[in-house]
């Protein structure tokens, strides 16, 4: 029996009522799928060594202070995903103790991991994209060129998520208005007008190689060799082998020292509308955020700004 299966079998009760519980608090799947994950992760860990079901009462603060640290020293988790993890677990254990499923919530005596403030987002320069882009054709199949081109290019030129792109619809086009209606964290949805050139390279995919999908998987815009809507996990492989080919074509890039993943390509969008002087209001709204402080983290000046700010004429103070 596969470990996760154990675990539903063990567990299936809690699991269950958890879901259920965020569902009916309109929380999106993509959040329930992620708290359930990480849940599920926190149960292999207190049942390892045991290898049957451990009561959750059981469970003391130094358990999942064992837990944080191996998320950090072995998994090499950052704080920020550390805490995430935490709120999951935190979420998991007040509801079960609202239906009397647990007693106490051991996260809720666990402190937060310090997370790094200030902290700059890593992007692409507008030559690494270009470089990237140049290299889509070389780690696809011929089948599936345009249609990555085009889910990269939403996320790189649309600020689309990786999830916001698995989600895509064909009832997500505006035909009339030339943009897409996505659909973000907290089911809230926007409208992304797209560069001409996108938009013509979107229409063209769907219209000429798109794969025909399996029955009901019709609405899904980018589907995978198999007719299904595309994964997320298979967007994010087709990001990292792309970035291994440029990598060892482009070795003077330093892309590993970057991290660069499919969400670094909608910080790339980001950074590019600042720096070309977009209003950060319209920024914040094609990002899809709620809070202005988030958007902020794009306000970042380069180096090459800084040369430029500071090639001022000093000879006659100097004279």
């Amino acid at each position: 029996m596969r470990e996760k299966d154990r675990l539903y079998e063990w567990y299936e009760e809690e699991l269950i009522l958890f879901t259920t519980h965020m569902d009916n608090k309109d929380y999106s799947k993509f959040t329930i799928d992620n708290y359930i994950r990480d849940v599920l992760l926190f149960l292999e860990y207190i049942t390892r060594k045991s290898q049957q079901k451990v009561a959750l009462d059981d469970v003391k603060k130094m358990t999942l202070t064992l837990f944080m640290n191996e998320l950090k020293s072995k998994r090499g988790n950052s704080a920020e995903s550390r805490n995430r993890r935490l709120t999951a677990i935190r979420s998991f254990y007040k509801c079960l103790i609202d239906y009397e499923l647990a007693a106490k919530n051991p996260a809720n005596e666990y402190e937060s991991a310090k997370e790094r403030k200030g902290k700059l987002p890593s992007y692409l320069e507008k030559e690494e994209l270009k470089s990237f882009f140049g290299m889509i054709e070389k780690a696809s199949q011929r089948q599936h060129v345009r249609r990555n081109k085009v889910m990269l290019g939403l996320m790189a030129f649309a600020g689309l998520r990786v999830t916001e792109i698995h989600t895509l619809n064909l009832s997500s086009i505006h035909t009339h208005k030339r943009g897409i209606q996505v659909l973000g964290k907290g089911n809230k949805a926007r409208y992304i007008p797209l560069p001409n050139t996108l938009y013509e390279e979107l229409l063209y995919y769907i219209e000429e190689d798109r794969i025909m999908p399996m029955k009901g998987q019709e609405e899904a815009v980018f589907i995978s060799r198999r007719g299904k809507r595309i994964s997320r996990r298979r967007i994010q492989e087709i990001t990292e082998r792309i970035c291994e080919i440029v990598e060892k074509e482009s070795p003077t890039f330093n892309w590993k020292s970057k991290g660069i993943s499919s969400h670094k390509l909608r910080h790339s969008f980001a950074t590019h509308l600042v720096r070309d002087g977009r209003d950060i209001r319209t920024v914040q709204e094609l990002l899809g955020h709620t809070n202005l402080n988030t958007t902020q983290k794009y306000t970042h000046v380069s180096d090459a700004q800084k040369e430029k700010a500071m090639d001022i004429e000093l000879s006659d103070y100097f004279s």
